[in-house]
């Protein structure tokens, strides 16, 4: 029922449409949508602050890095710019002003030692400080060169000629010192009658070491190089051909005993890489594992045609099928290369010529004439 005494505003209406305006205004719409950019934008700049900041933190402290080395040389009077700069050149820092703000908090000065040293990519700012920092005392490096085809024997006498440990701490960081952190070391087949358990993995390169290096020191720069060179690329290659990292080090020794030039290693490679997919020769009859074979027995003496087959080792490839129990070398990288991706070939047999380079036969007759024509 109407109130007879209520007055209606003529008003009321006219409020209420701008209410329900107001309600519909995209004023107040876009205020919420800028509201939440806001919010959206604020976080974003805080993921990137964040981002940065560990990004930074990981090139001071190395939390996060590859283990790769490198020769640095820093020459006389030179600043905390000027080592910046070089670290920055070769990888070991990625920001020189990160480096020059925190050596300036940290009061360094320029006082570095000046000379060649082998830094890691793992080391953090003060680690490269450190190393780099005459107070702690000079330690001398020697520079080795460990050539392509070296036995773990003649790697050993190498390091002990020149001062650095014993055979027999060798020989035990060799054979029990643990995996090192690589799986390739601790894939290696166990009770295989091998000579050293790394056998092959001491890869030859140039290196520079501390004089009073430990035995254990040695061995992890040398796995560490291996594991650098033989690379992501080789492994998945090596899998992809149905071959273990063991398999390919073990032929690639033989490829580099018996290549005298990089260039024939493909070719040799195949070879053997053909008779080991072929029932037909079973055997990869290389001269170079018997002739480790009669060296590990003691003999020293030449290699002869009655060897071949009298000389009774596992690796003696003439009489026992398939590789060598173990590497009968350190290969060098091309050697590696070749036993992975080894040519396309029909090839069965090789020779090598008075020159040195290397003849390849599809048949047994074709080889014969081919060794008929170098006499």
């Amino acid at each position: 029922m109407a109130c007879k005494f209520c007055v209606k505003s003529p008003f009321r209406n006219q409020r209420l449409s701008l209410v329900r305006a107001a309600e519909r205004s995209p004023m107040k719409k876009s205020g919420i949508g800028y509201a939440f950019k806001l919010i959206g934008i604020s976080f974003l700049i805080s993921l990137l602050i964040s981002a940065a900041v560990i990004f930074i933190a990981n090139d001071v402290f190395a939390f996060v890095s590859d283990s790769g080395e490198h020769v640095v040389t820093i020459p006389e009077d030179a600043t905390a710019d000027d080592v910046s700069a070089i670290l920055k050149e070769k990888g070991l820092i990625r920001f020189p002003f990160i480096y020059q703000l925190y050596a300036s908090m940290r009061s360094w000065g320029d006082d570095y030692l000046a000379g060649e040293f082998v830094l890691s990519d793992a080391m953090s700012y003060d680690e490269l400080r450190y190393a780099l920092s005459p107070r702690r005392g000079v330690r001398s490096q020697i520079k080795v060169t460990i050539p392509e085809g070296y036995t773990t024997d003649e790697i050993i006498s190498l390091f002990v000629s020149l001062g650095i440990g014993t055979p027999e701490g060798f020989a035990d960081v060799i054979e029990n010192g643990g995996n090192f952190g690589y799986d390739f070391v601790a894939e290696i087949p166990e009770d295989t009658g091998r000579r050293y358990r790394l056998d092959g993995y001491l890869f030859p390169d140039t290196y520079f070491v501390y004089a009073d290096s430990t035995e254990t020191e040695i061995i992890t720069k040398l796995l560490a190089n291996f594991n650098v060179k033989f690379d992501e690329e080789l492994r998945e290659k090596a899998a992809q051909a149905g071959y273990t990292i063991d398999e390919i080090v073990r032929l690639a020794s033989i490829v580099e005993k018996e290549a005298y030039y990089a260039a024939d290693m493909a070719g040799i490679a195949s070879v053997f890489r053909n008779r080991m997919s072929s029932s037909r020769y079973p055997f990869l009859e290389s001269d170079a594992t018997v002739k480790y074979a009669k060296v590990q027995s003691g003999n020293e003496e030449m290699l002869t045609a009655e060897d071949l087959r009298s000389v009774d080792s596992p690796y003696n490839t003439y009489l026992y099928r398939g590789l060598p129990p173990g590497a009968i070398c350190s290969p060098g990288l091309a050697a590696l290369q070749a036993a992975v991706y080894p040519a396309d070939t029909g090839y069965y047999y090789f020779v090598s010529a008075k020159d040195k380079t290397t003849i390849f036969s599809r048949t047994y007759e074709e080889h014969l004439r081919a060794v008929a024509g170098l006499k």
